[in-house]
């Protein structure tokens, strides 16, 4: 049994209505099941007492249905107890004890056919045709099942039958007994449920007047005897005309109780030998017959008031829906417009030869207002705006990049027009997007957005921007000379009278006596050590030789200096001319260098590493390359340096320089830090770029 997550839209828990309610419940079901068996009892052929229909099995079927899984056991024991009743009224008493086997293939029926509608119909609507092929489909199965019930006991109960037209003849009735039912009570049971239900009310003249022709020709054709039928005023066909055309002008709870009503009174007449199918002989193909033309009416009818209401639906949602979107194209603050070609453009035509059909056969077919006024703008009047203008700048830039657009299947964005509004100009970012079907150009849809105060908020964050950067230049410059002025007063000041001083204490340690020597010896090796301490900082401040000499002799004593005071080898390869660039750049290199060999210190773990200093006439190249530990370059974005420049900070400086910086590593790996700067400004926008090996 399907879980009891699965209920649908119309439950039927009647447990939840205490113990006066569930009885209520359960005797008006049994009360309605009951007339529907006997109805079904009725409906039966007198020569062989073949059943034409069980409309039982429909009420039983939509009960199970609607209500949890956990109630099936209270509505099957009313079903057998009521069914088992009837039976025993009805049936001899020879046959009285397969009236259990009957009513327990009448119960297989329900619960296959509840089972399956309720795996298939998650949230039953009714509103769509594909839940009444499901439905349909769950009907037929569980009659199909019940049938090999019925049919063994139905064989067992005649005499001289067979079991596959037993089994026939089960099915069939039971199936149509369904249909009858269930669409008449899920119908009305699930009026309104879908949203934004529009299924207006039948009329009550036109519902009057369509019930009258349909169940007074009903009356007409089966209450007539076969022999006084004719063939031109008694056609079935005609029934099954009025059928459609009810199905088209009721909604689908009239459409599907008035064709029950005409299949009820058909089978009714029909049991008594009327009507246009009482004529065969052969009670068991005049049966099949009859049951095939009401299951045809019933099904007809159903999926064609199912079918008309899901159509109505689809063209209310594309309304609805076409309304939002003009609604918001025309009040888009965004300028829209459609073009369309009168003749699609193929697309293999060479560059000149698209212009031209762009320029011939394509209009503006649909615009909104904002793209109305953007005309305006330009002079163009509203009758005027139809044709395609390649000199109106939207469309002037589309067929400057023509080209580019034509590899992207004619669609292209991020460009950029300007249109005169008065004494100033607006700028437009503009997008357009083609449509492309058999090979050929058939649409275009455009976009333009006024980014103008987007333009001027940008102009003037690039000249702060500018000035940011220049002033940073002015104070690095400025630092860079306060800190040569420092070094140069250190070096000519306190340097040279340190060494001054210990000059004098060793000549005052050579004359003095001996108790007094050696304090004056502690005395200037403790001014040599504060010497060369003083000498280490001037080299910081100001490399030797980096402002006198040039960039390769100051990157020499670099890599002396770091061997004596890191134990880092460093191996130098520098092919450069100072003349080519100014001091500024060779004091910024010489400062990466620096960093980039601290840096190795630091996290490599190795003890060597290359330099290399290279240039052409266009770049400046610097490589700096050790073996070591490498590092997660993904990770180290989010880090934040500790000391020393960090990564970023000497980025930043290369940014400001308008150089590249590449850093090629991973774990394990390395790590090559190459930078690259131009010596010949070209106005493209410098990288910072991380590969991972």
């Amino acid at each position: 049994m399907p879980s009891e997550e699965q209920t649908p839209d119309f439950p039927w828990d009647f447990m939840r209505r205490g113990v006066l309610g569930r009885f209520i419940s359960l005797s008006m079901f049994g009360a309605l099941l009951g007339l529907l068996i006997m109805l079904g009892y009725g409906l039966r052929d007198n020569s062989e007492s073949l059943t034409i229909m069980w409309p039982a099995s429909g009420l039983l079927l939509v009960a199970l249905w609607a209500t949890p899984a956990s109630n099936w056991i209270w509505i099957l024991v009313t079903q057998l107890i009521v069914q088992l009743a009837i039976y025993f009224a009805y049936a001899d008493r020879v046959n009285w004890p397969w009236g259990a086997v009957f009513a327990v293939a009448n119960s297989v029926d329900a619960i296959v056919g509840a089972a399956v509608a309720k795996r298939l119909i998650v949230t039953p609507s009714m509103r769509q045709i594909r839940q009444v092929l499901q439905l349909i489909a769950a009907i037929a199965l569980g009659a199909a099942a019940s049938a090999i019930l019925g049919a063994y006991a139905s064989v067992h109960t005649s005499i001289g039958t067979q079991f596959f037209r037993q089994w026939q003849l089960w099915w069939a009735n039971s199936w149509l007994g369904s249909l009858i039912v269930a669409p008449v009570l899920l119908t009305w049971a699930l009026k309104g449920s879908a949203p934004g239900d529009s299924t207006p009310p039948p009329a009550t003249r036109e519902l009057f007047l369509i019930g009258c022709a349909l169940l007074g020709f009903t009356f007409w054709l089966f209450a007539s005897p076969p022999a006084a039928l004719s063939p031109i005023l008694h056609p079935p066909e005609l029934l099954l005309a009025l059928v459609i055309v009810t199905a088209f002008r009721l909604p689908p709870r009239w459409a599907t109780s008035l064709t029950a009503l005409c299949v009820l009174f058909g089978a009714y007449f029909a049991s008594r030998h009327l009507g246009p199918f009482a004529g065969e002989p052969n009670p068991f193909a005049r049966i099949g017959a009859l049951q095939l033309y009401l299951s045809t009416l019933i099904v007809i009818n159903f999926m064609l008031a199912v079918g008309l209401i899901e159509l109505r639906d689809t063209v209310a949602l594309l309304r609805r829906s076409e309304e939002r979107y003009r609604n918001f194209v025309e009040k888009s603050s965004e300028a829209v417009w459609q073009v369309e070609l009168d003749i699609p453009m193929p697309v293999e035509l060479p560059l000149d030869a698209q212009i031209d059909w762009l320029r011939g056969h394509a209009y503006v077919a649909e615009c909104n207002q904002t793209y109305r006024r953007l005309n305006h703008q330009l002079g163009i009047a509203d009758p005027d705006i139809r044709a395609w203008r390649a000199d109106v700048p939207w469309s002037a830039v589309y067929i400057d990049h023509l080209e580019q657009a034509a590899r992207e299947a004619y669609s292209i964005d991020g460009l950029q027009f300007k249109v005169a509004n008065g004494a100033t100009e607006s700028t437009y970012l503009t997008a357009f997007s083609g449509v492309i079907s058999d090979e050929a150009l058939v649409r275009l849809w455009g976009v333009a957005r006024d980014i103008t105060e987007l333009v001027e908020l940008n102009d003037k964050l690039r000249i702060k921007q500018d000035r940011v950067q220049m002033y940073a230049r002015q104070l690095a410059g400025a630092e860079e000379r306060a800190r040569r002025a420092t070094a140069v007063d250190l070096h000519d000041g306190i340097g040279q009278q340190l060494a001054g001083l210990a000059l004098t204490l060793d000549a005052a340690a050579a004359r003095a006596l001996p108790e007094t020597r050696l304090m004056l010896g502690e005395a200037s090796h403790t001014l040599r050590q504060v010497h060369a301490s003083t000498q280490r900082v001037i080299a910081d401040l100001s490399p030797p030789g980096l402002y006198e000499l040039g960039l390769e002799p100051a990157l020499q004593w670099l890599a002396v200096y770091m061997r004596g005071r890191d134990n880092l080898q460093v191996l130098l390869q520098v092919n450069v001319d100072d003349r080519a660039f100014d001091l500024e750049l060779r004091i910024l290199i010489f400062k990466l260098i620096r960093e980039l060999l601290r840096n190795v210190v630091k996290h490599s773990r190795v003890n060597a590493a290359t330099v290399t200093v290279s240039m052409t006439p266009r770049q400046l190249r610097l490589e700096v390359i050790d073996t070591g530990v490498g590092f997660e370059w993904q990770l180290s974005l989010f880090e934040t340096p500790q000391q020393g420049f960090g990564l970023w900070s000497v980025a930043e400086r290369i940014r400001e320089a308008e150089g590249e910086m590449t850093v090629d590593t991973a774990p394990g790996q390395g790590c090559k830090v190459s930078v690259v700067f131009p010596l010949e400004t070209h106005g493209s926008a410098p990288a910072f770029q991380l590969r991972s090996r």
